[in-house]
C-alpha cells in the first residue's frame, strides 16, 4: 500500500469539483501574529472512558464563552443500552465529543467542535473523511477548512474544502512520507510532515466555492530553522507582507491573519531559502461549527507517528485541541508477514497516551480496519480489528470496525464485484463511491448514538 492506485490517482483531480462540503467562511486583515504554542502539558486522563454524563462546564476553558455569556451549563447522557446499529456495529458512545456538539446545537458555544483524525491512505485524499464531515457539517455548521499542507499536491493529496496549487521546487521531508526512526530532529508538525521549499517556490490555499463564510482567522505553521529565511504572505483581501528569520526564534511559529470576505484563501512565495512549512489552519471564528483535521498520509502505520518529535507533536495537537480522536491505521500493518497482534495493540495505546497528554479533555474512537482481499488477508484482518478493540477497551476509547461494516470477511470481494463497484480492483482501496458509502454509514452511526442520548441544559445558578 506504498501507493494509492494508479485508477483512484487518475480520479482525484476530476473529483476536486465534486467533494464540497457543506459550509461557508470569510475575513478582514489585521497584521500577522508570529507565536508559539508554550501552553502547559497536562496529564491522560485513565478514567476518560467512565464519563457517560458529561457537563461542558468541563471542558477546556478556552472552548467555552466566558462565564456572563453562558448562563446555562449542557450536558449529554447517554442512554441505559444502544442497539447495535444496521451495519452490525456497536454505536460509538463519546459523550464529551457529544457535549461538546449539544453546545453547539443549543447555541452555548462559539467556538468549532474539531475532530483530528490520523490514518493511512485511506485517509490522504479526503474522500472517506469527507464523506464523515458532511453530514456533521450540514447538521451542526462548518467551523472551517480545518488544517491544511502547504505546498504538497503529490501522492494524492487533496483537501475537499480549499484548491490547491503548487509552484517551483518543494521538497517533501520525510522523503519518502514515512520514517519508523525519527527522521532528523522529528518536528514534523500536526500532520507528520514538512514541505521545504526553495527560493522562488509558491504555493496557494483557496477555498472552494461555499466551504468558508464569514470572519476566518489563518494561522500558518512555519520554522526559520537556522536563523535565515523569509517568505511573503498574500492573503486573498488585504496588503502582502513578509516574514523574515530572526535569529533568537528558531522554533516553530504560527503565523495569524483574518479574513472577512467569503471564501478566502492565501498565497506565499519563498523570498529566501531556509524556511520550513508545516501546514495552515483556518477556521471561522465564534461561528462554532464542525472542523475536520485529516491528518492521513500513504502507507502510514501506528508505528510511523511514534516516530514523531513527541514534545513537537504534542504543542501542535494542544494547540488545536480536538474534542474527538480518530485513528484509522491497519492495512499496512496487515501487510507485515509477522506482526505482533499485542505489539500492534500497545502501539495503538501508546500512540492514545500520547495525544491524551496534549488533549486530555477529547474523546477517542477507534476505526477498526477495512476488509482486504483474498481469504487469508481477510481472516487477519479480522484479528487485527480485535486487536484494535482491545487497545480501545484499554483506554476507554470507542471502537467501530470498518471490516464489520463492509460485511466482515471477505467483503472487500463483494465490494469489488458491483456494478459499479465500491472497491478498486487491488482489493485494497475502496472506489470513491465506496468511501462515500463507509463514511455515510459511520456518520450514520456516530449521530445515531448522539441522538439516542439526552441532551440537557442546566442554570449555573443550580450547578454553581
Amino acid at each position: 500500500m506504498a501507493d494509492l492506485p494508479s485508477a483512484l490517482k487518475r480520479r482525484i483531480p476530476a473529483l476536486l469539483g465534486i467533494w464540497l462540503s457543506a459550509s461557508v467562511c470569510a475575513c478582514e486583515t489585521t497584521s500577522p501574529r508570529p507565536s508559539v504554542s508554550t501552553l502547559p502539558v497536562s496529564h491522560p486522563r485513565s478514567d476518560l472512558h467512565k464519563q457517560q454524563t458529561v457537563s461542558s462546564a468541563s471542558l477546556p476553558s478556552e472552548t467555552l464563552p466566558p462565564r456572563d455569556q453562558q448562563p446555562f451549563t449542557v450536558s449529554w447522557t447517554a442512554p441505559s443500552s444502544l442497539p447495535l446499529s444496521s451495519d452490525g456495529n456497536e454505536l460509538p458512545v463519546l459523550p464529551r465529543f457529544f457535549t461538546s456538539l449539544a453546545s453547539l446545537s443549543q447555541g452555548e458555544r462559539k467556538q468549532p467542535v474539531r475532530v483530528s483524525w490520523l490514518g493511512d491512505s485511506h485517509t490522504q485524499p479526503d474522500i472517506w473523511t469527507q464523506a464523515v464531515r458532511t453530514p456533521f457539517q450540514e447538521r451542526f455548521g462548518s467551523g472551517g477548512l480545518g488544517f491544511v499542507h502547504v505546498g504538497w499536491k503529490k501522492w494524492g493529496y487533496r483537501h475537499g474544502m480549499a484548491e490547491l496549487s503548487v509552484q517551483g521546487q518543494w521538497g517533501i521531508e520525510p522523503p519518502r512520507l514515512l520514517s519508523v526512526e525519527p527522521f532528523d530532529d522529528g518536528v514534523l508538525g500536526l500532520g507528520g510532515v514538512r514541505l521545504v521549499p526553495q527560493k522562488g517556490a509558491t504555493a496557494s490555499v483557496q477555498a472552494r466555492p461555499g466551504t468558508l463564510q464569514g470572519r476566518a482567522r489563518w494561522e500558518l505553521a512555519v520554522r526559520f530553522r537556522h536563523g535565515r529565511g523569509a517568505l511573503r504572505i498574500i492573503p486573498s483581501e488585504g496588503s502582502p507582507w513578509q516574514v523574515h528569520a530572526d535569529a533568537q526564534h528558531t522554533h516553530v511559529q504560527d503565523i495569524g491573519w483574518v479574513t472577512t470576505e467569503p471564501d478566502s484563501g492565501f498565497s506565499m512565495e519563498v523570498v529566501e531559502e531556509g524556511v520550513e512549512v508545516f501546514g495552515v489552519v483556518a477556521e471561522l471564528e465564534a461561528s462554532g461549527g464542525v472542523v475536520f483535521d485529516v491528518l492521513g498520509l500513504n502507507g502510514a502505520r501506528v508505528i510511523h507517528a511514534l516516530g514523531w518529535n513527541e514534545t513537537a507533536w504534542q504543542q501542535r495537537l494542544q494547540r488545536r485541541a480536538p474534542d474527538l480522536l480518530v485513528l484509522a491505521y491497519g492495512t499496512n500493518e496487515a501487510g507485515i508477514r509477522n506482526l505482533s497482534m499485542q505489539g500492534h495493540t500497545q502501539d495503538l495505546v501508546a500512540l492514545i497516551d500520547r495525544a491524551r497528554i496534549a488533549s486530555p479533555n477529547a474523546d477517542c474512537l477507534i476505526v477498526g480496519t477495512m476488509d482486504r482481499g483474498g481469504d487469508a488477508m481477510s481472516e487477519k484482518v479480522h484479528v487485527l480489528n480485535e486487536a484494535q478493540k482491545q487497545a480501545a477497551q484499554l483506554r476507554g476509547c470507542a471502537f467501530w470496525s470498518a471490516q464489520v461494516a463492509m460485511g466482515g470477511k471477505a467483503s472487500m470481494q463483494r465490494w469489488q464485484k458491483e456494478n459499479p463497484p465500491y472497491a478498486t480492483s487491488d482489493r485494497v482501496h475502496l472506489t470513491v463511491r465506496g468511501y462515500q458509502k463507509l463514511g455515510n454509514m459511520l456518520a450514520t452511526d456516530i449521530l445515531q448514538a448522539f441522538d439516542a442520548g439526552t441532551v440537557r441544559m442546566v442554570s449555573e445558578s443550580i450547578t454553581n
